[in-house]
């Protein structure tokens, strides 16, 4: 059984800071992630791909420059999934790169596998490879989150998905429904309506993004609507369903039905 002064349990952000600091002050650190790769739900699945996937966007859209050439100007004609992805994944494979050269450098040791704890001070990993326990003085929990479920909402993977399924899409819908009025929702839906996407945004509360400032949620509002998003404020999805031909029905509290050709579930 191996003995470190320190284990963290997370690859993300949090998980990697306190690891460095750990390293930094001389002690001995691991890092474990369950995934192969490294960085946690903000490098593979979240902020750097949901950032990577707008800048794609803004690009092959020709959404900036729209207001100089037209608004059916395009830098690329037919957009697909794949272009997206292409773009995406390379600019994961950089920040993977450089976060392991980081922990490297600094001395840390990376385990793969999930981990459980045994007593307070002793954890098992298991991986492909099998089972391995490992102590430490100190352990630190930095699993992050996941994307919520629902029962009222069947995900495949395929039409109808949450945040960390965007790439499972076949290609790009002609009209999506987005469950939620947050910042991913609102997010995912400004960058499928720069692609001509026919957006239909479903939101419980009176507004979006109840945080913010109501001015700028007023103009939000007014650009997302001008990009042809249907806001269905108030209103709770109470079923989704795929019919026969693949289109995707969302049944409304308020007995209205959404359908669309794909659901990305972000609440």
């Amino acid at each position: 059984m191996q003995n470190y002064d320190l284990i963290v349990i997370g690859s993300g952000p949090a998980g990697q800071r306190a690891a460095i600091q750990g390293a930094k002050l001389g002690k001995r650190v691991a890092i474990i992630e369950k995934r192969e790769a490294i960085g946690g739900a903000c490098i593979n699945t979240g902020t750097i791909p949901s950032k990577s996937m707008r800048e794609a966007v803004m690009h092959l859209s020709g959404y900036q420059y729209q207001s100089i050439y037209g608004m059916n100007y395009r830098v690329k004609d037919k957009i697909t999934v794949a272009d997206l992805s292409f773009r995406v994944q390379h600019v994961i494979k950089t920040e993977i790169d450089v976060t392991m050269a980081q922990l490297s450098r600094n001395g840390i040791e990376t385990l793969t596998g999930t981990a459980s704890f045994i007593d307070p001070h002793t954890l098992r990993i298991t991986n492909s490879r099998g089972q391995s326990d490992y102590q430490a003085d100190l352990i630190v929990i930095a699993t992050g989150t996941r994307p919520a479920e629902s029962p009222l909402v069947p995900l495949n993977n395929r039409t109808i998905i949450n945040s960390d399924q965007i790439f499972a899409l076949s290609n790009i819908p002609k009209t999506l429904i987005v469950v939620g009025g947050g910042v991913i929702g609102v997010e995912y839906t400004s960058m499928f309506a720069a692609l001509g996407v026919r957006v239909i945004l479903v939101e419980k509360q009176p507004r979006l993004l109840g945080f913010a400032d109501s001015e700028m949620v007023e103009a939000l509002c007014y650009h997302l609507r001008d990009n042809r998003v249907t806001l269905r404020l108030n209103e709770e999805v109470e079923s989704v369903e795929e019919t026969a031909d693949g289109t995707v029905v969302a049944n409304l509290e308020s007995k209205k039905k959404v359908s669309g050709d794909a659901l990305l579930y972000a609440v």
